[in-house]
């Protein structure tokens, strides 16, 4: 069972697995493929792009993403380097873009689809705070919900310092059901 409102932080949809899952079947498998793998990374969008460019920064064998000082600059972070971490599902949520391989699509024609995917799909709140920034705060969410105890692992992964970890994802509310969807989503994340 979904909730009937949406969750929305700072204009930002944050998604239940079964919104996702909804949304996610209104889309051609193009954007499946971008969007589960912005979903597993919690990727910026820029990041995003260049990872496809770049497909030795994905490890398979260490379920993660390493991510250069040049790409990561450009973030409002402060980190020098970053590591994201990825579950299995994750991985080969990755593998699976690769080799889709999708052309570069702008964040505003991106945007477009979601939000029409949102309304098709008959979201709570249609397309409120649709965007494609909310994979991000989405995964984030989800992993602080379930996984409070990795704060620090959460927060490198993601790029994030420990105030804005704080300050946007200790303290949102989920239905039972919806996190119980969460953990299996999670299952294998963080570790080795």
């Amino acid at each position: 069972m979904s909730s009937d409102k949406a969750i929305i932080k700072n204009s930002t949809r944050v998604l239940t697995p079964i919104e996702y899952e909804k949304l996610r079947i209104q889309l051609n498998p193009v954007y499946q493929a971008i969007c589960d793998v912005l979903l597993h990374t919690g990727m910026r969008m820029p990041e995003f792009w260049e990872l496809i460019r770049h497909q030795d920064w994905y490890d398979a064998k260490r379920r993660c993403i390493e991510l250069p000082t040049k790409v990561i600059k450009k973030a409002k972070t402060v980190y020098k380097h970053r590591q994201v971490n990825l579950n299995i599902a994750g991985c080969e949520a990755v593998e699976h873009l690769f080799k889709v391989n999708p052309k570069r699509v702008s964040r505003q024609s991106m945007t477009g689809v979601l939000c029409l995917a949102a309304r098709n799909a008959q979201l709570a709140d249609l397309d409120k705070g649709i965007a494609p920034k909310m994979f991000r705060k989405t995964i984030i969410s989800w992993l602080m919900k379930c996984y409070p105890e990795k704060m620090f692992e959460i927060a490198g992964s993601a790029g994030h310092t420990f105030n804005i970890m704080q300050i946007n994802y200790t303290n949102l509310s989920f239905q039972k059901a919806d996190i119980e969807d969460m953990r299996k989503f999670l299952k294998g994340w963080g570790e080795t």
